[in-house]
């Protein structure tokens, strides 16, 4: 029994690291930036619109599936989650609709890694 420390702080250090080394960062997204915030532009096509539609219902979606994770499960989701879409968007075939799609997804990504890292578990 002398060989387990439960308590050690060295042990304690680690687990930490791990969660905040491989976080989602802006160098990760596609050009190495984060999406252009286009709220405000009045010139929006009518496509564009139903696809940013599309990504706030994926955002609910993801909001409700990671409720029902642990922290560290849902640390995984989001990094898989945005790894996925960034595969699709550097796809040759990839339509600019569908990469204007999957960089809201993996913008929604990078939003809850922060969240999750900040220990704003609530905000999922």
């Amino acid at each position: 029994m002398e060989d387990f420390n439960f308590n050690s702080k060295e042990q304690m250090e680690s687990v930490y690291a791990v969660k905040y080394d491989d976080c989602i960062t802006e160098s990760d997204f596609p050009g190495g930036s984060l999406p252009i915030n286009r709220d405000n532009d009045q010139d929006v096509d009518w496509n564009m619109m139903k696809v940013d539609q599309s990504i706030n219902k994926y955002r609910k979606s993801l909001e409700s599936t990671l409720k029902n994770l642990s922290t560290v499960d849902a640390h995984d989701f989001i990094h898989q989650t945005f790894h996925k879409a960034k595969s699709s968007m550097e796809n040759d075939n990839t339509s600019d609709i569908q990469k204007h799609y999957f960089r809201g997804i993996m913008q929604i990504c990078y939003d809850k890694d922060k969240d999750l890292n900040q220990n704003s578990v609530t905000v999922l």
